[in-house]
């Protein structure tokens, strides 16, 4: 109604005044107009929007590179919220020699005061992680959007969604929210993006003054060996350049230093010196473990000269000995036949390139192993092309010098999920122990079997019962089956690589023994005689004594029962299992053994054990201990095993890294005394002489030979001499084979000086592919 309708009331008409009054009506609707006419009407152009409204100028949504990496945010108070780290690879990250993987993860911490100085300071506690197996991506013009089902790797959680949106403009990823809905809860995340690498990792590289010498580092030219595949893209690697492409970005720590080597006798480097250098070098920084700190040494020589790497998977700093963190450290051993040919700079001719590819993969396989990453044969995937498999087994499988000419120098895609999404606690230093988590969640090989036999069998032995606390070592013995000559790697140490053993324990679980150490290194080439011309003299056979007693998870062997005990051998192209063992393991047969139990089954014991013996300090008074077991249990398995490691410990040197204001460099912290090692193993010499059990022979053996160096150290060869004989008559006794006789009998006429720690394995030459 207009305010002068007429047929409003409130309206009265004016004929003199100077409001009209209303038109007379009704009037005719306008149009239709006649037409048609053109469109658009002339001289009234189309409106032209553009950019369209809702689209993004062109200048506003470009992106440099991919939006794989690592982000990092928050939820809810920045200060003390929750925060998360998320990690996308869904597209090119580096560059096309760094595979995506097609995976989302995250791992989850709260932020909380310390409590400590400072004040007001903050500490992150991690929480969980979780993984997108399968995540779906959604491109935009300015943003993506990726969701999917997640999977935590531990904890109950209801079904639990993701979405999450990447935002871009002016060329850099600018954020990332994240959004998980589990079930009616919801959480939102905001994030920046850090970087395009999903891990960071300080390493530090301590070297040995003897073997200070360029090249410290490798640097290799993927074209520089002609063996390699045709169409593999030149490049130059180094450690950073190689875990680059793997997703994980290398830094070298500023506290890098180098040890002088160079105390009278020291020449070369035991498991126990190694792992007392490693924890020394980690006791200057007490931060918080576990964490993203690795420590590698270039050293000059191992005791057993053919090993040229080694991965530590044990510690005993922070928090007391014997505890986390596990898997910090490496070395490298620079007097390695393999790296003779080894120069700075370009390589002048295929064996110097064949040095600095070695060298190179020395370094990435032994820091592998710190990510928890196990031998490729572990993993049942002996064929994969991998830096953690070795060359001379694929090529015993897949044909002469393959490896080299199919490896593209990177990790396998497994590998690569592991390192990049896999659950944090199974990745990062000083948390799981090797073998352990995500990545060799169940023993694969456990249940391997045979159809028919091979060339050679592997047989194991051990004693049907242990008497608790008694250490557990089982003998491996290959033996020849066929009429022609076969050769085997007479490495029969798990902690070679060719043998693995799985244990059944008395609560029906299978589990896998995983050293503390980890060597690499050349093959002990063995030919065994054929079996129809032997004529029982024993050189159709080989055996090793084997030692179980201690690995990454700890005692092997610790509670009393039945135990069921089985290995498989995958080396110099045989693939062979083993018969089955049952060992019951004994009750306590006191009050005051069952307390001694509670000292004895600690960490610091068993890795000295494990070690073959040490005098680190870091240990505590593992040796102590030992030694008390050694009289507590005199004339039975355990006193004998207590007594040796004893004698192994005290009746040689130990150097121990020494670091001050002014130096670091490695000095004696314990003279060898050998008429003590000599004491204490007599009664168990006793003990294993006066045995009928043939499951003495190796440990009788093993036992005269310590003594033997410990008698040499003395000057005493007379007293080395006999002892040697009245071995060669125990075994004979015992019905051992002829061969091993002579060799014993050999033995006892030379009665010849020992070295320091001369134990060393028959090596190879080592073979250019």
């Amino acid at each position: 109604m207009c305010c002068n309708d007429a047929t409003n009331p409130a309206y009265t008409p004016g004929p003199d005044g100077p409001l009209p009054g209303p038109l007379p009506g009704p009037f005719p609707e306008p149009g239709p107009f006649p037409g048609p006419f053109p469109e658009p009407f002339p001289g009234r152009p189309p409106e032209r929007v553009w950019p369209p409204r809702d689209f993004p100028p062109y200048w506003l949504c470009w992106r440099w590179g991919g939006i794989s990496g690592r982000y990092s945010g928050s939820s809810g108070h920045v200060l003390l919220g929750e925060r998360i780290d998320l990690r996308i690879d869904v597209d090119v990250r580096h560059n096309a020699n760094s595979p995506v993987m097609h995976r989302v993860s995250a791992d989850h911490f709260r932020r909380r005061f310390s409590g400590r100085p400072p004040f007001g300071s903050f500490a992150s506690v991690y929480l969980e992680s979780w993984i997108i197996d399968a995540p779906r991506v959604t491109w935009n013009r300015c943003s993506a959007v990726i969701t999917g089902a997640v999977r935590y790797w531990s904890g109950g959680h209801a079904a639990t969604t993701a979405e999450i949106v990447v935002r871009w403009s002016h060329g850099p990823i600018e954020s990332a929210t994240v959004t998980l809905t589990e079930g009616a809860s919801v959480r939102v995340y905001q994030c920046e993006y850090v970087s395009d690498s999903f891990r960071e990792l300080e390493l530090e590289l301590d070297y040995a003054a003897s073997v200070e010498i360029a090249p410290l580092v490798p640097t290799y030219d993927t074209h520089a060996h002609n063996n390699r595949p045709a169409d593999t893209p030149q490049r130059t690697l180094t450690i950073e350049e190689t875990y680059r492409e793997a997703g994980v970005a290398v830094q070298y720590s500023p506290n890098s230093s180098v040890v002088d080597d160079s105390a009278a006798s020291f020449t070369s480097w035991s498991p126990g010196e190694l792992h007392d250098a490693m924890e020394t070098a980690f006791s200057r920084y007490p931060s918080t473990w576990p964490a993203w700190r690795m420590w590698g040494l270039q050293a000059g020589t191992f005791d057993a000269s053919s090993v040229g790497g080694i991965m530590f998977d044990a510690a005993a700093a922070y928090g007391g000995a014997g505890d986390a963190p596990d898997r910090q450290g490496f070395a490298v051993f620079r007097n390695h036949s393999w790296f003779t040919d080894l120069v700075d700079g370009p390589p002048g001719n295929q064996d110097e390139a064949w040095a600095m590819r070695h060298f190179l993969y020395t370094w990435v396989h032994e820091a592998g192993h710190a990510f928890n990453l196990l031998h490729s044969w572990n993993k049942s995937r002996p064929s994969s092309l991998s830096w953690m498999n070795y060359d001379w087994k694929y090529d015993e499988i897949n044909g002469a010098d393959t490896f080299w000419s199919r490896f593209r120098f990177r990790f396998d895609d497994e590998e690569l999920i592991h390192i990049r999404h896999g659950n944090r606690a199974s990745v990062i230093m000083g948390a799981d122990p090797w073998a352990s988590g995500g990545h060799l969640e169940d023993p694969s090989g456990a249940s391997a079997d045979q159809d028919a036999p091979g060339a050679v069998e592997l047989v194991l032995r051990t004693k049907d019962f242990v008497d608790f606390l008694e250490p557990v070592a089982v003998e491996l013995r290959l033996r020849n089956l066929t009429n022609e000559p076969v050769l085997v790697d007479g490495r029969l140490d798990p902690v070679h690589g060719t043998t693995t053993v799985y244990v059944r324990t008395p609560a029906g679980r299978t589990v896998q023994y995983a050293p503390i150490m980890c060597q690499i290194g050349l093959s002990d080439d063995v030919v065994l005689a054929p079996a129809d011309r032997a004529d029982g003299d024993g050189t159709d056979r080989l055996s090793r004594s084997v030692p179980l007693v201690y690995g990454t998870g700890g005692f092997m062997f610790a509670e009393p029962g039945e135990y069921q005990v089985r290995a498989v051998y995958a080396a110099a192209g045989h693939l062979v299992v083993s018969n089955t063992v049952r060992i019951r393991v004994g009750q306590p047969a006191s009050v005051q053994d069952d307390r001694f139990a509670a000292s004895f089954l600690r960490p610091e014991v068993g890795l000295t054990i494990a070690l073959g013996g040490s005098m680190s300090q870091h240990l505590g008074d593992a040796v102590g201990i030992l030694t008390e077991a050694a009289e507590r249990f005199a004339g039975s398995g355990a006193g004998v095993a207590a007594a040796e490691t004893v004698a192994r410990s005290i009746g040689r040197d130990f150097f121990r890294r020494e670091i001050d204001a002014d130096s670091d460099r490695m000095v004696k912290g314990h003279s060898a005394d050998p008429g003590a090692a000599l004491a204490i193993t007599a009664p168990a010499l006793e003990t294993l002489s006066g045995s009928k059990d043939p499951a003495a022979n190796l440990a009788e053996h093993r036992l005269v030979n310590l003594r033997r160096e410990m008698h040499d150290a003395r000057g005493d060869g007379a007293a080395a001499a006999k002892e040697l004989t009245a071995l060669a008559d125990d075994l004979a006794g015992r019905g051992v084979n002829a061969v091993v006789l002579e060799e014993v009998r050999d033995q006892a006429g030379q009665a010849a000086p020992t070295r320091r720690r001369s134990t060393r394995s028959t090596s190879a030459k080592r073979k250019k592919s």
